[in-house]
């Protein structure tokens, strides 16, 4: 062989050795190609972004203390357990309350006599007049609250139940009227024993409440007693 045939042959021997330790070096860093190029920068596809995790967090607990709230203001609107609790009655609450059942007695009273009630039943009115007129003075002693919503809902149920039983007439009114007194006396009686009693403190108040309490059981017993002489509650 001549020496430049020797000399073409380890030239090429030469040149596939390079060939084959530049495929081995991509071979192990197959991802070198693509770095290096224009999409180096680009984000794995199936890799969920850093912050997709903490922004679902945020807004699950948004949710749910939105969703707390709307359900403690249903609670409350509802007076579910947890609930402020909107019965709770002051002194000057409880004295109004007295009044406005004074106030409507004393307007059935009237009403009654306007149709000209008879016999013991007219009897029966004059006495409630007259009781629950003074019953009515002596609370205005003891600052009322006379425009808390309660009393006004009371009052306004007394407006709407003598508008009803002003339609009748005669003996039937006179039956109606009697069978509204002792329905009437027995929510009153019920009214104070449950939660006009307990919220008093003072004592002058309490004295109010006991007295009136008493007076309201008597009337109901008097009603009571008109009632089944006149053939009993009306159907």
């Amino acid at each position: 062989m001549n020496h430049a045939l020797k000399l073409s042959l380890a030239i090429s021997i030469t040149m596939l050795a390079l060939t084959g330790c530049k495929r081995d070096e991509n071979d192990a860093n197959p991802d070198s190609t693509a770095l290096s190029g224009p999409q180096a920068n680009a984000p794995d596809p199936t890799e969920k972004p850093a912050d997709a995790a903490d922004t679902a967090g945020t807004a699950g607990t948004t949710g749910d203390a939105t969703s707390a709230v709307a359900a403690n203001d249903a609670a409350a609107a509802a007076g579910a357990p947890g609930a402020s609790a909107a019965s709770a009655l002051s002194q000057a609450d409880a004295v109004g309350l007295v009044g406005a059942v004074d106030k409507h007695e004393v307007a059935a009273a009237e009403q009654a006599k306007s149709k000209k009630v008879t016999g013991e039943v007219a009897q029966y009115a004059d006495m409630l007049h007259r009781e629950h007129s003074k019953n009515l003075e002596a609370g205005k002693k003891l600052n009322p609250n006379e425009s808390s919503p309660e009393v006004t809902a009371l009052e306004e149920k007394g407006r709407s139940d003598l508008s009803t039983l002003d339609q009748k007439s005669g003996k039937e009114y006179e039956k109606a009227y009697v069978d509204a007194m002792v329905k009437g006396h027995q929510d009153a009686l019920t009214l104070i024993d449950t939660r006009l009693l307990p919220a008093a403190t003072d004592d002058n108040v309490r004295a109010f409440l006991t007295t009136s309490r008493e007076h309201v059981a008597m009337h109901l017993e008097r009603g009571r007693a008109l009632q089944g002489k006149l053939g009993g509650a009306a159907q």
